[in-house]
This record gives C-alpha cells, structure tokens and sequence, in this order.
C-alpha cells in the first residue's frame, strides 16, 4: 500500500477556516456600523477589539516568515492544543495551509530518516502517516459530532512556535492564537476531544490505508497529480461505515469496500436492494439540537429582569424623576446626572413604551396586560416551576441519601431534571423568535442606563437616599402608590438571569439522553474563580444556589416543590413559530388561562380559585 502524500488537503477544514475569519471581519463591520450610531456597550467593545486584535495577528503571521500563519478555527486550535499538550505528535502541529497540515521541524535524526519535505517558516508539511492521519481523522469526528470549541484568544507566543504559549510568568516572543481554558466550552470540548481521539486510534492501522485510498481517489487531476483532497468529516463517516461492516485492514478488497462506503456517505446511486441493507435505526437524540436555540433562551434573562423591574416600578420612578427635573423641582445642575437625565428625556421617543414592554413579556413570559392577539406563553409559569423544583428535589435527595447511605434509590433523576431543562429550554427558546430577540437587548441597555442613573451620587443625594433602591422605594412610595420589597424581586432577577444563562450554555448537555446533568462533585465544592460571573458563565453550584433562592423567596412549599418535580408529559410545541389562522387562533384563546404575572399578587389569586399554583 502506497504511503500518504502529504499534500494532502483536508477540504472542510479549510472552508472552517475560510468561515472563522469571514465571521470576525463581518463582527468588527457590523460593531462598526453600530458605533457610528451609538456608543458600543462593553461587552460590545470587547467583541469588536477581540476581532480586530485576531485579524491583526493573522496578518502578522502571513508576514512572518520565521513561523507558521496563524488559524482561527476554533476547533482547529483547540484540538491542536490539546493534540501538543498531550504530546500526541513529534514533532507538533502548527497549523494548515489550505487544509494542508503544518508541522514543526523535525529533529535531525527524522531528518535523515527522509520523513520531511519543504524546510521555510515552519511550514514543513510532515509526512508521517500516523500523524497525518490521527490529526485528520480526530478533526473529521469532532467536525461529526458537532463539538462545540472554545473560541480562540491571543496569548504570549513560546519562541516562534505557532499555537504554543508560555508558562505563566514567563516573558513570550510576540503572540499567538490560543483557545480560551475559561470558556464554559473548553471543559466540555476536553471530553469531546479524547472521546474523538480514542474513536481515531481505535481505528489504525486501517484509518492510514483508508486516507490513503482517499487521497487518490481525490486527487483532482487524477492519481499522484495535483496536491490531493479529501474531506475529514467525510473521511470519519467512511471509517465508522467499515468499523460497522468489520472490514480489517487485512480485507484483500479493501479499494471497493472504501469506495462503497464513499457512495453510500455522498449518497451515489441510491438503488441499493432493500435486502442489502442491515437494522440500524439512527440515534433521533442526534438531530434535535435546532429545537433548542441558544440566543433565543438567553434573551430570556433581560426580560424576566425587565418583568421584576416592573415589579418593582424602576420605570416608572425613573419617568417620574425626568418629570420632576423637566419641571424644575429636582435641585440636580448641568452636572453628570443632569446630562443623563436630559438624554433620557431626549430619546424618549426612541425608547420602548410601558405597553410595549408588556407586550413583549407576555410573548415571551406570559405575564398578562400584553396583546391578547399575540403569541402568548401560556406554559412558561408551569414550566419553569417544575424546572427548579426538579433542580431542588434532585439535590436534596442527593444530600440525604449521601448523609443516610440509604440504599433506597433517588426519586428523582438525571433524566428527570434534564426532561425538565428540555422543556423548559425549548418553551424559551420558541418564545424567543422574532422581535423577542431585539427587544431583549434593548431592554438591557435601558436598565443598565437607569441602574448607573440611580446609583448617582446627586440623584442619591436629592432623595437622601443611601443606595438606589432607597431612591426607587421613596419614589414609588410618595409618588406611585407604594413601594414593594426591593431585595426580594432584585433576588429574584439575578436568579433569573443565572437560570436561562446556565439553559443556554448547556444545549448540548441538555438534548443528551445519557450521562449526568448535574455535576454533584461540582456542587458540592464549588471553585469559583475571582473573576466568575454567575449571570453570564454560571456553574452548576449557581445553578442550583438560583433555584433554591427562587423558592426560598417565592415562598414555594416543600410539599408544592416535590409535586412539581415529579415529571408530567411536555405540553405540545413546535420548534419554531408555526402560524395559525385567526379563526383558529381565537379558538385555542378560549380553550383556559393564558398565564400569570411575575409576581406574588398572581398566585395568591391562583390559590383562591382552587386551582394549581403558578410558577411564583
């Protein structure tokens, strides 16, 4: 069997690449667009800087004829990371041009060995077989599995070596692109990657004879022509098609049995014999991810923020300050506050009403006061109740059976939270199409910009107020009617935001049907770095800390929290928004109630009927 040409082109790897960087200049045209219309928030800033930085360094490398151009791709720095930290590969992977691997120089004695081609700028494509191979096929089943990679970050680059970074306190020579070990994605990337690379090895010694059979039959200008091409997601669908056939790489036809799982992986012919075929029903788990959208259920803390807030009257205390300045009868001069103020009043127009808002939160919280013809979410109390007393009951139960040994078995499960979760997370996300989305992050600004507006010191001082909330409790009291308890709706926001943010981050691990949900050990003992922020990457201990908050002050009973966690089939939803005809429409309107309010008054109202209680 001929040797792999190591020309050899991996093409998606390639189009990753080609689509990494197309994301990061259209990230810094579009933040761009944005700041010539308004001044970027932080976290915009960051995003636009992170990309510029890249960009700029990618441009460097290009330039740099002592060092291999630097990737984007985050799976592709990620798995190579992890590929040279382990010392996987001598020498180590640098980079690809084109798809084409990259390695470092070998040493000497390789050499000699005549196992290198090309000698400039770290860009010795090394033609070790196994290396070639272990790297492309890795690639091809996290590329299968659809791993999710940290994104990439720049670090102090190790002497000249690409993707290599310095010990911690160690002064580096220029830069490099990294993968961010912070980032939610990277612990869970880890276990993909020796998941992937076990699967990889598991196949030599025929994965080498398979990619070499595939560089031929991908050469473009027929054999030993062109550089070869081969794609390493396709290349990894082969190899699990011949693992399931037990072809060996002893088989005498090994040629045809490639080239039949080639057709049947690009779908050739589409003939074959019923009789042919073997029982082997595909996993449905793998192919409901899209009914889980990330951003739609993260959209979802700034409106339960927004719904809280409302609660507690921040808009309108904030309305009835601008009011009271407009007058003249807020002793504030042309100061910091003043200008704040008097741009608050400015934008007025622009801003999103009181109605508005309500409309959008009964679209995405069933909070009642919004359109009664719009898409309401009815289910969203009931739902989220069962998802955080399926969290608490799971832990508790945990605690206890630790603390008793008892040999009785848990009644409530991995599965069962994790149904919940499912539920829960596909209800937000089906509520967070459309519209929903934008008027999240509107929401947002507008409540950072009224927090840092109340927080200010002539604000504070013209109210005699230590803090905001004693300046909203004042203001609400003498002004709106009355004040309601600041602490247990502010409380009640954060835990909240930190709910939908943990649903978002963990999809994957959510739409899995086997292995833990929850990572007791991590609950526990927690290690919370000092810069953690459990609203935008929480743990599973926040999780589990907002979920216990939340019934502690929504005066959830324990009675009520095991009766809820036990499971109950998922009501009916669609993956995405599905119109209906207002006829029918109207009717399924009429059918019962279309939910409760985010406060306490609902579910007291809820009680006296004699009916089930809500989510609060």
């Amino acid at each position: 069997m001929a040797s792999i040409d190591s020309r050899i082109h991996f093409r998606d790897v390639a189009r990753r690449e080609a689509a990494a960087f197309d994301e990061l200049v259209n990230t810094v045209a579009r933040l761009t667009a944005v700041e010539k219309k308004r001044p970027l928030s932080k976290a915009e800033a960051a995003e636009k800087a992170r990309a510029e930085t890249i960009i700029e360094e990618i441009g460097k490398s290009e330039r740099n004829n002592n060092k291999a151009v630097e990737v984007c791709d985050p799976l592709f720095v990620a798995t190579r990371t992890l590929l040279n930290e382990q010392a996987m590969l001598v020498p180590e992977l640098r980079s690809h041009k084109n798809g084409r691997l990259l390695f470092d120089q070998p040493s000497h004695a390789d050499a000699q060995s005549g196992q290198t081609k090309g000698s400039s700028g770290g860009e010795s494509p090394y033609s070790d077989d196994a290396d070639i191979t272990l790297v492309g096929l890795s690639i091809g089943l996290l590329m299968l599995e659809a791993a999710e990679a940290p994104p990439v970050r720049i670090v102090p680059q190790a002497t000249t070596r690409t993707g290599a970074t310095v010990a911690a306190g160690t002064k580096g020579n220029g830069s490099t692109l990294y993968p961010d070990t912070r980032h939610p994605n990277a612990r869970t990337f880890t276990r993909e990657f020796f998941r992937a690379l076990g699967e990889a090895r598991s196949y030599f010694p025929l994965a080498e004879k398979v990619l070499t059979i595939l560089a031929i039959e991908g050469d473009p200008d027929g054999r030993r022509g062109a550089d070869p091409q081969c794609g390493a997601e396709e290349f990894a669908r082969v190899m699990r098609g011949l693992a399931d056939a037990n072809v060996s790489d002893e088989e005498p036809q090994l040629r045809r049995k490639v080239n039949e799982a080639l057709d049947r992986v690009q779908n050739v012919g589409g003939d074959d014999e019923i009789g042919d075929s073997i029982i082997d029903l595909p996993d449905l788990e793998e192919i409901v991810d899209e009914n889980i959208i990330a951003e739609n259920v993260r959209a979802m803390g700034p409106m339960i923020v927004s719904a809280m807030f409302d609660e507690l009257k921040v808009f309108q205390v904030v309305d009835r300050i601008v009011e009271q300045f407009q007058q003249g009868m807020l002793p504030i001069g042309p100061g910091r506050a003043g200008k704040a103020l008097y741009r608050y009043w400015r934008e007025a127009p622009n801003r999103m009403s009181e109605q508005e808002r309500r409309n959008f939160a009964s679209i995405t919280l069933g909070i009642p006061g919004g359109n009664p013809n719009g898409m309401i979410n009815s289910e969203f109390n009931d739902l989220w109740l069962r998802f955080v007393s399926s969290v608490s009951s799971f832990i508790r139960q945990n605690e206890v059976d630790t603390l008793l040994r008892s040999a009785t078995p848990s009644p409530i499960s991995h599965q069962q939270v994790r149904k919940a979760a499912r539920d829960l997370a596909a209800n937000l996300s089906l509520h967070g199409y459309g519209m929903a989305h934008f008027a999240a992050r509107e929401v947002q600004s507008q409540i950072k910009f009224m927090i840092d507006l109340l927080q200010d010191p002539e604000i504070r001082g013209s109210y005699g107020a230590r803090d905001m909330w004693q300046v909203v409790d004042q203001v609400a009291t003498y002004e709106l009617g009355g004040a309601k308890t600041s602490s247990r709706y502010r409380t009640l926001a954060t835990c909240g935001t930190i709910i939908t943010a943990w649903l978002a981050n963990n999809v994957a691990r959510i739409n899995r049907t086997t292995g833990p949900l929850i990572d007791i050990d991590q609950v526990r003992n927690p290690d919370v770095a000092e810069n953690h922020k459990a609203t935008r990457n929480p743990t599973d201990y926040d999780l589990v800390n907002a979920c216990e908050l939340w019934l502690a002050d929504t005066a959830t009973s324990d009675t009520r929290v095991e009766e809820m966690a036990q499971p109950r089939e998922a009501p009916q939803m669609t993956s995405k928004p599905i119109p209906i005809p207002a006829l029918a429409r109207d009717m399924l309107d009429g059918i019962g109630d279309i939910g409760f309010g985010l406060g306490g008054e609902s579910r007291s109202a809820f009680a006296r009927n004699g009916a089930k209680a809500g989510a609060y």
